[in-house]
């Protein structure tokens, strides 16, 4: 987040419409960009292959295909998307930049081996798939985890233009070949897995051109991030909670009585998947403004403490410096939740005549109106959840993730036998839980801020010798003395010339 924020404040600055708007939507491009670019392409290719006759069994088949290597892709990822965030502000930090984008390629790799071989043993068995489209969405689901892990460097970058050319590429790219193979009378299923993976490729190369631009190649190992894990583990749990319990209530009821078998071992449940994917969207203004919020008004009050502190400020000017920022704190949280409020009520009220007009159910209504209490909670406390990882809280953190993921799973099993009326309650249930949890956490760590500053490190600096860090130090002494005699040969070189 520290990455788009210096380029908002800047933005902000002219103070007119025209300037806030823009700075709206560059924030809405880095946050939400490849989620609800993703939504998006779910809707359009839909439509793309009923317009060239698709069947209904195509059609679902398609959709189940595109879910699975979405939600798949994003719970792998989330294994280190938070690590790997924490890994990199420390080494720009510390002006190692040449360490950056090592770290990228090598999570990548080790996420592709765990994850795509997961992937294909549970796409293998669904044999009534072709397997060219199994093949294919094996690439998507591959291709999805390097751009979900892109996104967690992509905020450091300041060239939007060419972040949002990469949007338009990727677009592009999967209407228009997903439009001339199915002319073509290429299957539906193929043509859309085809252009979805050469899409998002697309995007893939369009943004690892525009870290390439901005960052070195760098050196040392691919894996030196690997230390991290063993200095906070916890991070691993509270990017994969965080991650898992947004859709955990969906995988539990594709085995409720509303799941239906598709192919394989390839499970939905169409009426309950319906309403959560549009109940999902209320969440989304959330993030953008959460990032507009914190970088703009209470960063600067963070700054402002933790810089009387580490520049020798008097003890009044450290108190003050607290006061205002946690004063900057109340404002934002109220204002957060605010403003979903107004969302909630005004997306579900508009969105219900939507979904009327598209044929929902009134059950399906009465689940997607819960979902957008339910998600609206999240989305907030998923925010008090971030603020706890800038006060480097992440026990709290972890706390909050833990207790929203176990309530959604708890609750989800709990009504999944029983009526229409009470799905989409556990996730309810388990986001104002996370709302309340959240805040008071954040509250608390804040107010006692001082004491976690001055009385919560430890006296003595002590080396914890952990496996991660010493697997880390063998593979870049490894590094090191591999390519070591490669630098010597090219000095050489370049002597004799």
């Amino acid at each position: 987040m520290a990455g788009i924020g210096f380029e908002l404040r800047k933005l902000f600055v002219g103070r007119g419409a025209i300037a806030k708007v823009r700075a709206y939507a560059y924030a809405g491009i880095i946050t939400a960009g490849t989620m609800m670019l993703a939504v998006l392409m779910m809707v359009g290719v839909q439509w793309l292959v009923r317009a060239f006759g698709a069947t209904d069994q195509e059609t679902e088949t398609l959709v189940v295909l595109m879910v699975y290597a979405m939600l798949g892709s994003l719970l792998v990822s989330s294994l280190l998307q938070m690590l790997l965030s924490r890994y990199v502000a420390d080494m720009l930090y510390q002006k190692k930049t040449e360490r950056v984008l090592p770290s990228l390629f090598g999570g990548s790799s080790l996420l592709m081996a765990v994850g795509g071989v997961a992937y294909g043993a549970f796409l293998w068995p669904a044999h009534a798939i072709p397997v060219l489209d199994r093949l294919l969405n094996w690439g998507l689901f591959i291709t999805l985890i390097l751009v979900w892990l892109q996104m967690a460097y992509i905020t450091a970058a300041k060239d939007y233009r060419r972040i949002l050319l990469g949007f338009a590429g990727g677009v592009a790219a999967v209407f228009l070949l997903g439009g001339a193979l199915l002319s073509v009378g290429v299957r539906p299923t193929t043509a859309v897995m085809a252009a979805l993976f050469c899409g998002y490729g697309v995007m893939l190369v369009a943004f690892n051109r525009v870290l390439l631009s901005i960052f070195p190649v760098g050196s040392g190992s691919l894996l030196a991030f690997v230390e991290w894990i063993g200095r906070y583990p916890d991070l691993v749990l509270v990017g994969f909670l965080s991650m898992a319990g947004a859709f955990v209530h969906l995988i539990v009821m594709w085995f409720s009585p509303l799941g239906d078998l598709v192919a394989g071992q390839f499970r939905h449940a169409p009426l309950h998947d319906s309403a959560a994917f549009f109940a999902y969207l209320v969440a989304v203004p959330t993030g953008i403004n959460f990032v507009v919020s914190v970088e703009v008004n209470f960063y600067l009050r963070y700054k402002r403490y933790f810089t009387a502190i580490t520049n020798g400020g008097t003890l009044a000017e450290i108190r003050l410096a607290r006061k205002n920022m946690e004063k900057a704190l109340h404002q934002e949280i109220f204002r957060l939740t605010e403003v979903q409020l107004f969302i909630m009520v005004v997306y579900t009220i508009l969105g219900r005549y939507l979904l009327e007009s598209l044929g929902f159910t009134r059950d399906m209504i009465g689940i997607f109106q819960v979902m957008c209490i339910g998600y609206s909670a999240y989305a907030i406390g998923n925010c008090f959840m971030l603020l706890q990882l800038y006060f480097n809280d992440r026990k709290g953190a972890l706390l909050t993730c833990a207790v929203y993921f176990v309530v959604n799973l708890a609750g989800t099993l709990f009504t999944m036998n029983r009526s229409p009326l009470t799905y989409g309650l556990g996730m309810t249930v388990a986001g104002i839980l996370m709302y309340m949890v959240g805040v008071l956490r954040l509250l608390t760590y804040v107010r006692d801020i001082d004491y976690h500053v001055f009385c919560g490190q430890p006296i003595l600096a002590t080396r914890q010798d952990r496996w991660p860090g010493r697997l880390a130090a063998r593979l870049d002494e490894r590094v090191k003395r591999f390519a070591s005699p490669i630098v010597q040969t090219a000095g050489k070189e370049e002597i004799s010339r």
